[in-house]
């Protein structure tokens, strides 16, 4: 997994639909609104953010020096890619960009 190293959307979800490194958890983060990404926008993984006892989140100094935003979380990505290959093992990469952005948007499935 490149944790902190610049990666396209394209290449995390190869990566997750080929079930690479999924051991590890990991937050999607990049510059400007998720809803706006294709599949040639970057994006960085990195840790989760610390959570204190006030319930405030304290995000990583990678993140905070970048001035990056939460995207996505790791299960949300693997669950949609996974739930989009259930419905269709030839799903395009745009077509499951389209149902995590959908997920993100109505905390429901695309149907494909």
């Amino acid at each position: 997994m490149q944790f902190r190293q610049a990666i396209s959307v394209s290449e995390l979800i190869e990566m997750v639909r080929n079930k690479r490194d999924l051991d590890e958890t990991y937050c999607v983060y990049g510059t400007g609104d998720s809803s706006q990404a294709d599949l040639a926008t970057s994006c960085f993984l990195d840790d989760y953010a610390e959570i204190t006892d006030d319930d405030e989140e304290i995000e990583t100094p990678f993140v905070t020096e970048r001035g990056l935003g939460l995207w996505w979380r790791d299960e949300l990505i693997q669950d949609v890619i996974f739930n989009a290959l259930h419905q269709d093992s030839q799903v395009t990469d745009e077509k499951i960009l389209q149902a995590i952005k959908h997920y993100s948007k109505f905390d429901t499935f695309l149907d494909l």
